[in-house]
């Protein structure tokens, strides 16, 4: 299973935080501090967990680059991430959890190693999301 599926969980606009941390020129520690934001806003019932169904609430918001929100994909793609992000199969990501997933992504765009994403990279990434 692709990481770059975790990107596109990367729960969209601030989610994207998580997935293609929303860069221009993300650095990583940049990308985690708005990680940090997006795991508490969408940790609704603040347990300091997500649980599957907050996940694909948080996926749901997602749209296409037309607008539009193609339901069975969305569902297989909160379902993709929660599962590879639920590394001790415990049935809810804690923030380390989802944080180990955000790193491995941002690291795998940051295709020269400079500690940051942007320009080409972050073209690739968004190229990546779209298949």
């Amino acid at each position: 299973m692709k990481i770059t599926l975790i990107a596109a969980l990367a729960l969209t606009a601030p989610l994207t935080a998580i997935a293609t941390p929303a860069f221009a020129q993300e650095t990583e520690a940049s990308a985690a501090a708005k990680f940090k934001k997006e795991f508490a806003a969408t940790d609704t019932n603040k347990d300091g967990y997500w649980s599957r169904a907050e996940v694909n609430a948080r996926v749901a918001r997602m749209r296409d680059g037309k607008g539009k929100a193609d339901q069975a994909k969305i569902k297989r793609l909160a379902d993709m991430w929660f599962n590879t992000a639920d590394t001790n199969r415990d049935g809810k990501v804690s923030e380390p959890e989802a944080e180990k997933l955000l790193k491995a992504m941002f690291r795998r765009y940051d295709a020269n190693g400079d500690g940051k994403v942007g320009g080409a990279e972050r073209a690739a990434a968004k190229a990546d999301l779209r298949k």
